[in-house]
């Protein structure tokens, strides 16, 4: 009996760490093909539908009804290497789809009504089977979809306001090994809502020419119910370990950013935005069984920021944009709670896009490089003592319709 209690604690404390490790650091900011070309730096110049994500108060200022539809295409994979041997393990390359669908339309002169239905946090890792770090993560993922209904409304040509309501469905889905004396692995899967809310302002101090926004999107928790499917190799621990349900919760982090653009002439536009987002939310993830004992985890993230600067560049080619952007994303997890579900450390980006648009349509593409620097985990509680490295592509279409 003491050994089977000492293995479900080993696994109780390594294994389940991984649930708030496969959010921790992977909120896809980047929404459409024009703002991942512009390194995503267009807070201060939401011109297009999904200013329902990068500010809601730019749609005060569109005309008629307009609509996008696309998605984000991202493709990663992680190495780690122990340190005591120097031994190296690869991730399966993760190929993930992330769609995202606005329309907005003019109710008045001055009131505009937008929503939103996009994915914007959502990543996984699957590592081999038999891996040194398989009690801590074998496979983790995270989908979330968010509704996102907004009223924006202009107080001026210069002031425009908006608020919205999140409405976030969130799945995970990973699985660990468990400790030697058990072998096996348990596969943890549940699903559950959040909800939120966001606010945004708009200054046009020069209408078109140099604009400044503020935006605020709190804090989402997510309570998921779900299942444990405990598979132990060793038959001793087959009744202590059986399938039950179970049920955790996280909170998604609240994200602020800031942004200016300025046109210094009609064919360049200039973006700077920073983002604070606040992953300190991640201080304590209760994870509760029906049977089996109760833990309460302490992650510990971090708040961090991210800082983005972009161009927009009007060809002499009629309609034909040319873009690019640099980032640098400050990461996450400290390197003593860094694990494989989510091996996060800080990130530079850089991003390269195009786009055409005639008056009733456009398309747009954009590239991201996002490099992962090296990071170690440090303690050996929620990984094996090692350094992790990522690389990571994203490739968003979208295509926008007006009226």
């Amino acid at each position: 009996m003491r050994a089977l209690l000492a293995a479900f604690a080993c696994f109780s404390a390594t294994t389940l760490a991984a649930l708030p490790s496969g959010a921790s650091g992977f909120l896809i900011y980047d929404l459409s093909g024009e703002g991942i070309g512009r390194g995503s730096a267009v807070s201060a110049d939401a011109s297009e539908p999904a200013a329902g994500w990068f500010n809601p108060a730019g749609l005060a200022y569109q005309d008629g009804v307009n609509g996008s539809i696309g998605g984000v295409f991202v493709t990663a994979r992680s190495s780690f290497e122990l340190k005591a041997t120097g031994a190296q393990t690869s991730s399966e390359r993760g190929n993930y789809l992330l769609p995202a669908l606005f329309v907005n339309g003019k109710i008045t002169d001055r009131l505009a009504l937008g929503i939103g239905v996009y994915s914007a946090f959502g990543i996984g890792v699957k590592w081999p089977y038999d891996w040194v770090g398989r009690e801590s993560a074998i496979s983790a993922s995270l989908q979330t979809v968010t509704i996102n209904p907004n009223v924006a409304f202009a107080l001026s040509s210069n002031w425009s306001l908006a608020a919205g309501f999140d409405a976030t469905r969130g799945a995970v889905d990973f699985r660990n090994g468990l400790p030697v004396i058990v072998g096996g692995d348990v596969r943890l899967a549940g699903g559950g809502w959040g909800y939120g809310f966001n606010a945004a302002v708009l200054y046009r101090a020069i209408p078109e020419r140099l604009q400044f926004a503020l935006t605020y999107r709190s804090r989402t928790k997510l309570s998921f119910e779900g299942r444990a499917d405990f598979s132990p190799q060793n038959p001793d621990f087959a009744r202590a370990l059986a399938d039950q349900p179970g049920s955790a919760a996280f909170t998604l982090p609240d994200i602020i950013t800031a942004g200016v653009m300025g046109r210094p002439t009609p064919r360049l536009t200039l973006g700077f935005d920073v983002n604070v987002v606040l992953w300190s939310t991640y201080d304590r993830i209760p994870i509760d069984f029906a049977t089996a004992p109760d833990r309460t985890l302490a992650p510990k993230g971090e708040n961090t920021y991210t800082v983005r600067g972009g161009v927009d560049f009007l060809t002499p080619l009629r309609g034909l944009h040319a873009r690019g952007g640099l980032i640098f994303d400050h990461g996450a997890i400290p390197s003593s709670g860094l694990g494989p579900a989510l091996p996060d450390s800080n990130r530079i980006d850089v991003t390269m896009g195009l786009g055409y648009g005639r008056r009733a349509w456009n398309v747009d593409l954009g590239y991201m490089i996002v490099k992962f620097l090296p990071k170690d985990a440090t303690t050996g509680v929620e990984s094996p003592e090692g350094t992790y490295r990522t690389l990571a592509y994203l490739l968003g279409l979208t295509v926008g319709v007006h009226f």
